[in-house]
């Protein structure tokens, strides 16, 4: 072989070469962007089947008789939810929670009649709170019941990764369900005494006017990859809770996640 036709063919197999290394690292980036968005939608399909879940139960209350009379009444029949958009003082305290002053995110308390069916019970048969903790009895009448007052909110981890975090009046330390919810946002649907099964309005928490006028409520989560997947060539943008156009400067993927959930406590007729 001629010098030439050695360097021609070291050219055209360096173009071969470099065509598949191109494919495989393209390959590689596609499917490091797949797995990562797999793992958002997975999370966020977890954290609100989570707060859903008890949403739906909000405001339940078995009917019960008062001292053997004849007229019954609800266990329960306070605020089905309550929420603060700074967050709580204190989560886990064992009295009404207080909203904070200043920044925070938002957090939302969630109560309801707990039972052997829609909680699961401890090895003693207990109803149980979000974190698995036996709830105490409440006496009423003549019958015992159980009342669930669970709290969620948001908490960085000591590794500095957000996270969804569940407390409740038991007073045990808040612990977290799901990982990497970079933020959370919660509107209200409010109704009013004219038609007290219609939503009326959605609005942020400090400005409902009144809790038991609650009937749906609607939730945001954004949600971020476990590491940063992001690079030049792919797009850094992407839409917050408000639909507000964002930049990801740390190169972590970001997606939005919305649902409704109505109460269904409060819509019976």
């Amino acid at each position: 072989m001629s010098l030439i036709e050695l360097m021609v063919s070291l050219v055209i197999g360096l173009v071969v070469v470099g065509a598949v290394l191109v494919s495989y690292l393209g390959a590689g980036r596609t499917g490091k962007l797949q797995v990562a968005y797999a793992e958002m939608n997975e999370n966020a399909q977890v954290a609100m089947s989570m707060v859903s879940r008890d949403l739906l139960q909000a405001g339940y209350a078995s009917p019960t008789g008062v001292n053997g009379s004849a007229t019954f009444v609800r266990s329960y029949s306070a605020r089905p939810v309550m929420g603060c958009d700074n967050g709580f003082v204190s989560p886990n305290t064992t009295s009404d929670v207080v909203c904070a002053v200043g920044t925070g995110g938002p957090a939302i308390e969630v109560v309801y009649e707990a039972d052997a069916t829609n909680t699961v019970p401890t090895s003693a048969g207990v109803p149980s709170d979000c974190l698995g903790n036996g709830l105490p009895a409440t006496p009423i009448g003549t019958a015992t019941f159980y009342f669930s007052y669970n709290r969620y909110y948001l908490a960085t981890s000591a590794v500095g990764r957000p996270e969804l975090h569940c407390a409740s009046r038991q007073g045990a330390t808040g612990q977290p369900l799901v990982d990497n919810v970079e933020a959370l946002k919660i509107w209200y649907g409010e109704a009013n005494a004219a038609n007290p099964r219609q939503v009326v309005r959605y609005v942020s928490a400090a400005n409902v006017t009144d809790w038991g006028m609650v009937v749906s409520v609607r939730t945001c989560m954004l949600m971020r990859s476990s590491e940063p997947v992001l690079d030049a060539e792919d797009s850094l943008n992407y839409l917050d809770c408000d639909s507000v156009s964002q930049t990801s400067v740390d190169r972590f993927a970001r997606r939005a996640y919305f649902t409704t959930t109505t109460l269904r406590n409060k819509m019976a007729f």
